[in-house]
């Protein structure tokens, strides 16, 4: 069953939504919604929770209060599902807010109740929520691993090491470690975070110039990117060029004309085992993805790459720049054994082991 707020202090709007909700109930013949019912303002306010799976908010309210007000409550307390539906949608949302708008007289019930349903079904506040895996992991976490060290905390403390951050990140190893042997097979979006969560220039900062349109991933080493008083360790910022996702897999499906062969091509392109210097980047709904180009590698001072392309668009995950590098390196780092003339020196060694295997006879 999912449990939905309606915060309205329109009576008739409130009850319309109620006779809604009765009547897809009585055709699921069960309780598949249940709808509780804010009036005003603060009773709004006392009843906005995550155990919720969806707050419905009218904008204007009474008292000259306003729905916006409940939002941001919301936005800075609570993870759960929200929509707007009001007759007057004047909102304080972001272009790019997640937060759906719904005008009354024409949006339907259903379909915001819908949307509310989807949203929370697609697990996100299962693994986000109040009450959800990373808290029940953390709080596994916490009794098992990082309690039982707090002598070890102190210490550091003592020492003038900004703890609280450290452990921050030592959390989240651990919760990657719990999880890592629990979950399916990485889908191509988790290869980026976007909007990124730092402006700053980062190794696998994905860049685009707005002028050239070209396209390029930073691989300077991250203890080269440190800043100390506003200035970078290194005076120049190393990045790759990324080739285009279509022209290049056309390319690799070019080489062969047969269906299956054409296929295999690509699937070793996208493995990475088709060329040393090309790495893939998938191409999803974050990302219009490309082939980094170990080949084409350019530096920027830090002046020059910030006039040249502003911030970065999305950035590529931890755990997936790290083996970009290792490629990126040992590509760099390669050697190719000296020639010789390897079909002389294969006919010898067969040689001696057809004589030696004839002495044997």
């Amino acid at each position: 069953m999912y449990n939905f707020l309606l915060i309205e202090d329109s009576a008739e709007d409130s009850d319309s939504f109620k006779d809604t909700v009765k009547r897809l109930n009585l055709q699921a013949n069960e309780e598949v919604y249940h709808l509780d019912v804010a009036e005003t303002y603060e009773e709004g306010m006392k009843k906005v929770s995550e155990n919720l799976n969806g707050i419905i908010v009218d904008i204007k309210l009474d008292g000259g209060h306003s729905g916006n007000e409940i939002i941001r409550e919301i936005v800075e307390r609570f993870r759960v599902p929200v929509a707007i539906f009001t007759g007057t949608p004047d909102t304080e949302l972001a272009k790019d807010s997640p937060i759906q708008v719904y005008k009354k007289g024409e949006a339907k019930h259903e379909e915001i109740l819908k949307e509310l349903c989807d949203t929370w079904d697609t697990g996100l506040f299962d693994v986000l929520g109040g009450t959800g895996i990373i808290e029940k992991a953390m709080t596994k976490i916490f009794w098992e691993n990082l309690y039982p060290q707090i002598n070890l905390w102190k210490e550091k403390k003592s020492q003038g090491i900004e703890t609280e951050k450290v452990l921050l990140r030592y959390a989240v190893s651990h919760i990657q470690e719990l999880i890592d042997n629990e979950v399916p097979a990485y889908v191509t979006e988790e290869m980026y975070i976007k909007p990124p969560i730092s402006p700053d220039i980062k190794t696998g900062s994905i860049f685009q110039s707005s002028k050239m349109g070209l396209s390029c991933i930073v691989l300077s080493p991250p203890c080269d990117l440190a800043q100390h008083n506003g200035k970078f360790k290194t005076n120049r910022i190393l990045v790759c060029e990324i080739d285009d996702h279509d022209t290049v897999n056309n390319s690799f499906a070019d080489k062969s004309k047969k269906p299956d062969h054409r296929k295999k091509d690509i699937e070793d392109a996208i493995k990475n085992n088709s060329t040393s210097y090309y790495h893939w980047l998938p191409q999803n709904t974050l990302f219009e993805g490309g082939y980094i180009n170990f080949r084409k590698v350019i530096t920027y001072s830090p002046e020059e790459f910030i006039k040249k392309f502003g911030n970065p668009k999305v950035k590529v995950q931890e755990y997936f720049v790290k083996n970009i590098l290792n490629r990126f390196s040992a590509y760099y780092a390669r050697q190719g054994q000296p020639d010789f003339n390897f079909k002389v020196e294969a006919k010898a060694i067969y040689d001696k082991i057809v004589s030696t295997e004839e002495n044997k006879k």
